[in-house]
């Protein structure tokens, strides 16, 4: 027989080892947090110069005004998963390669900034941060803040050669829409380049109307609807890729309805407050018709 007063000194001195032990532990761990939180601010701190680098061009261009919006998306995504991100945060395994991969990132940043190199710079700023998650919580952290944190990437401005490559393509393939559907209804257009000739008027196919803001603004609404609303790679990646088509055909509607009403109401259609409000108006359609596609496809 086991007297009851050993049983109880022994449970006494076990669980008073368990306190010392998990104190030991929260010792071991508390240091290890703060370090943890010290690479993420540091990394936080790192991306700065690279956003400072390429926020002037989202107040001159008209195709990235709304990047100043980006990384607050980005931080309202990141909130929507805050109990994995700390889960993760706290529980993960630092990553085996996290400390070259973090050299690699920063390294290409500092170049970016150095040289002035704007494109560059914007893709380092995710860069940099996913890296450092990587670091922190290997690829648990990383899977967790992955889409949050690359959606920043709408905030980075497209190279100028492409951009100026997609305005001519863009403009040239809404022109042809827009004139194939014109004759369809035995409309009198004739079209060379992105010039349009009807009677008594010349007009032309302006860069607002090629279709390409609407494609740089509406992806990034795309990818969020499709990462709110929608489930499946397959079904999200169809909505962000309806965004290229939909554009277009919306801009070939605005070219086509300032041709008819040209003749009617003057240039002025083609020009001023009405032809902004028609540039509104195909957003808003786009906008619809994204959402129309994602509510197909849930």
């Amino acid at each position: 027989m086991v007297d009851s007063s050993t049983e109880a000194g022994n449970a006494a001195s076990l669980d008073r080892a368990g306190r010392v032990e998990m104190q030991r532990g929260a010792g071991h761990d508390s240091p290890e947090m703060l370090l943890r939180v010290f690479c993420l601010l540091a990394a936080a701190g790192l991306v700065v110069p690279g956003l400072l680098l390429i926020s002037p061009i989202w107040e001159r261009s008209a195709y990235l005004s709304h990047g100043y919006l980006i990384p607050m998306i980005a931080i309202f995504l990141l909130y929507q998963r805050r109990s994995e991100l700390f889960r993760a945060f706290r529980e993960g395994t630092p990553g085996r390669f996290g400390v070259l991969a973090v050299l690699v990132a920063a390294a290409f940043l500092v170049l970016a900034v150095i040289g002035d190199a704007v494109s560059p710079a914007g893709v380092s700023v995710p860069l940099v941060l996913l890296a450092a998650c990587y670091a922190i919580g290997g690829r648990e952290l990383l899977r967790v803040a992955a889409l949050p944190t690359g959606f920043l990437i709408f905030m980075v401005p497209p190279p100028g050669g492409v951009v100026n490559a997609a305005l001519i393509n863009l403009k040239l393939a809404v022109t042809k829409i827009s004139v194939g559907t014109l004759h369809y209804f035995d409309y009198p257009v004739a079209a060379a380049g992105n010039q349009l000739m009807i009677p008594g008027h010349t007009l032309f196919v302006a860069d607002a109307c090629s279709g390409l803001t609407s494609i740089i603004t509406l992806i990034p609404l795309a990818a969020i609807v499709a990462y709110l609303l929608s489930h499946g790679f397959w079904r999200r990646l169809v909505i962000m890729l309806s965004v290229v088509p939909l554009a277009m055909a919306a801009n070939a509607l605005r070219v086509i309805v300032t041709v008819i009403a040209v003749p009617t109401w003057g240039d002025e259609v083609a020009q001023g407050l009405l032809h902004e409000t028609f540039g509104v108006s195909t957003y808003i359609i786009g906008t619809l018709a994204v959402l129309g596609i994602t509510r197909l496809l849930r």
